[in-house]
């Protein structure tokens, strides 16, 4: 809808995680070059933990493209609901397939079997889970079993875990000190600092412009974007991509701070926060003091089924699916698949930002 007004090829806030649009601060650098070391050299498992829209699934992603060139990488991004339903989702990322009445011994034997053959071969297989905290514990024992599996010191499979903050605790559980044991690498990403949320602005722009993009953030509007959003990425695309709206409708190319106020005022009436910094560092799940136990996985996640495709010109039957599941899920997908601008995809945006608000609050009271 603005692509021709703005002179950008693509929207630059899209919530997609194209590797194009990483944005490469330190603390980002920092973590993913020691876990693709830790997984390029097997030295052990890594854990990945952050509050939602941290930007998890996104570097995890960076994480396996940039080691497919040299291991066969499967990335589960859904959490399975049980151990079987776990091995059968890596087993056909390795291309292996079964009959769906396999039992659980068979994928086992099967798998291993798979595995060690390309060990042979000198392949290095990597497992990139994520939602973790969401797996039920008949499939975490399974990541444990997978784990074990080696052949003259080494391991089959070196594995990534990536979920949200309420997994370290949940590994605190004395049933589980053997898999928590087995992690060398342990990573917890905080929310970007105003400097980087600047860059990162600058750098998905730098990414989606054309030669002759005269589009525009002024220095206030960003601080003003990182005042709303606390530097929590997701939140920075979704105001963001809003500001622009807002920009087209006003027939400006110049993004000021009054036009993020106002596109904050048409999503939610975020209020402004005070700025926080945190930053991502090395920390193991023992050093986490265990915050109350959250609920089950199965009372806190809704399943949400992503609308079919050919709704993409049909934004009323979208916005009827949006409105019959108001979950985050839903929102994302209605927004991949509604007309850009459209009533259904405000709405859309206004839902995530909602719930992701909601969720940053969350976790600063926790914090403090």
């Amino acid at each position: 809808m603005y692509l021709e007004f703005f002179n950008l090829r693509e929207s630059p806030f899209s919530l997609g995680c194209d590797e194009r649009y990483y944005y490469e601060s330190a603390i980002h650098t920092e973590a993913l070059a020691n876990m693709y070391y830790t997984v390029a050299q097997r030295r052990g498992m890594v854990l990945v933990t952050g509050e939602v829209g941290a930007g998890k699934t996104f570097l995890g992603g960076v994480l396996a493209s940039r080691l497919s060139a040299s291991a066969e990488v499967v990335m589960v991004r859904q959490p399975a609901e049980s151990g079987r339903q776990l091995l059968r989702a890596v087993a056909a990322g390795l291309g292996m397939s079964f009959r769906s009445d396999t039992d659980k011994l068979t994928l086992m034997t099967g798998m291993e079997d798979a595995l060690d053959r390309l060990f042979a071969r000198g392949r290095l297989v990597a497992v990139v889970l994520d939602e973790v905290q969401d797996l039920p514990d008949e499939a975490i024992e399974q990541i444990r079993l997978m784990w074990n599996w080696e052949r003259i010191g080494q391991r089959l499979v070196q594995i990534v875990l990536i979920g949200q903050p309420e997994l370290r605790p949940r590994l605190q559980h004395a049933k589980w000190e053997s898999l928590r044991q087995r992690i060398v690498l342990s990573y917890h990403l905080g929310r970007l600092s105003e400097a980087d949320t600047t860059a990162y602005i600058l750098h998905r722009l730098k990414v989606a412009a054309r030669a002759d993009c005269s589009l525009e953030f002024t220095p206030g509007a960003m601080g003003e974007v990182f005042s709303a959003t606390c530097g929590v990425p997701r939140l920075i695309n979704i105001l963001s991509d809003n500001a622009l709206l807002t920009a087209y409708a006003r027939n400006t190319t110049t993004v000021t701070a009054e036009i993020v106020a106002a596109a904050m005022g048409q999503m939610s009436s975020w209020p402004l926060v005070a700025p926080t910094t945190e930053g991502v560092g090395p920390r193991g799940p023992v050093d986490v003091p265990p915050p109350p136990v959250p609920l089950p996985a199965a009372q806190r996640r809704r399943a949400a089924a992503r609308p079919d495709p050919r709704l993409a010109n049909k934004p009323g039957l979208l916005l009827a699916a949006l409105q019959g599941d108001p979950s985050t899920e839903m929102a994302r997908n209605v927004y991949e698949l509604a007309p850009p601008g459209s009533k259904t995809h405000l709405l859309a945006l206004r839902v995530m930002a909602q719930q992701l608000l909601a969720a940053v609050r969350t976790e600063r009271h926790r914090d403090g």
